[in-house]
Order: C-alpha cells, then sequence, then structure tokens
C-alpha cells in the first residue's frame, strides 16, 4: 500500500492534556486540530509512521536515519510521567531510505546503531502521542533528521524517502514534526523579532494553498528572523509529496490550525494523498469539521 497519509505537526508538551491541563485552553485550536490527527491516522491504519523531528540526533553535514533496534519515551520531564510509548523501528525501511539517499548522491549517516534503544525526543514523542492514541494495533517507527545542508537537498533527500516508501508493502504514514517561528511575542523562548509573524503567515498560507515553490522560496533573511525549527522538516515533507506526485498521485493541501499563543508558532496540517489511478478513500471528514476558520498567532 506504500504511502497513505502525511502530517505536518508541532511538538509542544503543553499541547498534550497530561501535561497542558487548564492550559489548553489558550491552544484550543491546535488542541483540536492534533485531536483530529489522530482520529485521522485511525483511520489510515498505519503499519509505519516516518516521522523527522528537529530534534533528534543531527549531523551538520548529513541527513539521518536511525537505526536504533526500538525506541521509548515518556514525558516524565513535562511531569507527566504516565504519559509514555514504545514502539520497534521498522530495520527494512530505514535501510531502504538509507539506499535510496546514497544512490541518488545525498549525504546520509545512521544517527543510531542496530541493537541501540533510544529515548524518544519531545520533537518526536508528542506527534507520536497524538498519532498512535487511537490506534487499534502496534505499530513501527522510522525516525528521520535534517541537516544544515542547503534546502534543496532536503528536497531531495525527502524525495529519496518517497521513492523507498513507494517500493514498500506496508501502509505508511509520513509525519514533518515542525514548530514554526520562536519570536512571535516579547518574551517568546528565543526572544521577540517583529518580522517572526509575517514568516508564520507565509508558511501557513502557502501550505493551505498547496504552493510548496512559494513555501521553499521564503526569503532566506525573513526565515533567520523566525528562529524557526521546523522549516528544513517541512522541505523534506515537500520532497515526499514531490515524489508521490511524480509516480502519479495526486495530492490536496488541508491546512487545520495556526496559532502562536505562547510565541511559538504551531501548525496542524494534512495532505491527503490519491494515488495513480486510485480514489481517495476517507477524505478526512471528521478532520474537515475540526478545522478552524481562518488561522491567528
Amino acid at each position: 500500500m506504500s504511502l497513505v497519509g502525511c502530517f505536518a505537526v508541532p511538538h509542544p508538551p503543553i499541547i498534550v492534556p497530561e501535561v497542558g491541563g487548564d492550559n489548553l485552553a489558550q491552544a484550543e485550536d491546535t488542541v483540536r486540530a492534533m485531536d483530529a490527527v489522530r482520529r485521522r491516522a485511525a483511520e489510515l491504519e498505519p503499519d509505519t509512521i516516518v516521522l523527522l523531528s528537529p530534534h533528534s540526533p543531527l549531523a551538520r553535514s548529513q541527513m539521518g536515519v536511525s537505526m536504533a533496534s526500538s525506541y521509548k519515551g515518556s514525558l516524565a520531564y513535562f511531569r507527566a510521567p504516565g504519559v509514555r510509548l514504545a514502539l520497534e523501528n521498522d530495520t527494512d525501511l530505514a535501510e531502504a531510505i538509507m539506499d535510496a539517499a546514497e544512490a541518488h548522491g545525498i549525504p546520509v549517516v545512521e544517527t543510531l546503531s542496530p541493537g541501540e534503544p533510544y529515548d524518544l525526543d519531545h520533537g518526536a514523542m508528542v506527534p507520536l502521542v497524538f498519532l498512535t492514541g487511537a490506534l487499534r494495533k502496534p505499530v513501527r517507527l522510522v525516525l528521520l533528521s535534517f541537516s544544515y545542508l542547503p534546502l534543496d537537498e532536503h528536497v531531495r533527500f525527502g524525495k529519496a524517502i518517497g521513492e523507498a516508501i513507494s517500493a514498500a508493502p506496508q501502509r505508511i504514514v509520513y509525519v514533518a514534526s515542525s514548530d514554526l517561528s520562536h519570536r512571535l511575542l516579547p518574551g517568546a523562548p528565543a526572544g521577540y523579532d517583529p518580522r517572526a509573524p509575517e514568516f508564520d503567515r507565509a508558511v501557513a498560507g502557502a501550505f493551505a494553498a498547496g504552493d510548496w515553490e512559494a513555501l521553499l522560496g521564503i526569503d532566506t533573511g525573513l526565515v533567520a528572523c523566525a528562529g524557526e525549527c521546523g522549516y528544513r522538516s517541512l522541505a523534506v515533507l515537500s520532497g515526499v509529496v514531490a515524489q508521490f506526485e511524480a509516480e502519479g498521485g495526486t495530492t490536496h493541501n488541508r491546512l487545520l490550525s495556526y496559532e502562536g499563543p505562547w510565541g511559538v508558532g504551531y501548525l496542524v496540517g494534512e495532505v491527503e494523498l490519491t494515488p495513480a489511478g486510485g480514489a481517495a478513500g476517507a477524505a478526512g471528514a471528521a478532520a474537515q469539521a475540526a478545522a478552524p476558520e481562518g488561522v491567528r498567532s
């Protein structure tokens, strides 16, 4: 079945109910959209989730593919020790992604060795709490990381990932973990920059329109002003989508929410997929119903 779904999601622990508590009301749009992602993931019934986290082990000049045998994690650091996950690595798919990247001359490295368990970072843990929350069967994980290479190399990495996924027999969901600007408000985690909201509006608008060229073409100076941690994650997602389309599939972007209540931008979105010669299946009606009108920061 190969690729059956794609999502772009944020990763603040505070949106997990056991962590956020009464603060959830300040990020109501994000929480509601992530609940829609939870339901949509259950509809898609993935065998494997391929997730790129900005906080995974990172090599400056190489894309990363984890070969860890298994993953575990909790939100104990965020005062929610009961929120725990344990997943096995989809080693075959991880190796296929490595092979595809190397075949296309993309610098890539194994970030974690076989047999080595890995404690999930919050960039992976938070999305996975939602994505796996309503699944009816165990799911395996492939954990990826980006680099400091140019943006076009990240797009090429995404195409190689898509190529490996298209050759796989299992049902696969691809996830770009991505917080946007960290400088939206005075007192924000990375300080304040008055141009930061402009960056987030550009990303949210381009994603909603399915205009990957516009998203990737945002002025580099504006990107620097944002203090973001997920722009390259979205660039890799664009490559995954481009490969799906190159193989005859069609896509439709759905912006489920955007807001920045604590000075960090949170975008939740789905790329709906229709394979070549196929039907879209369930069109994510629940996500559509849950999506707020407009975006805000």
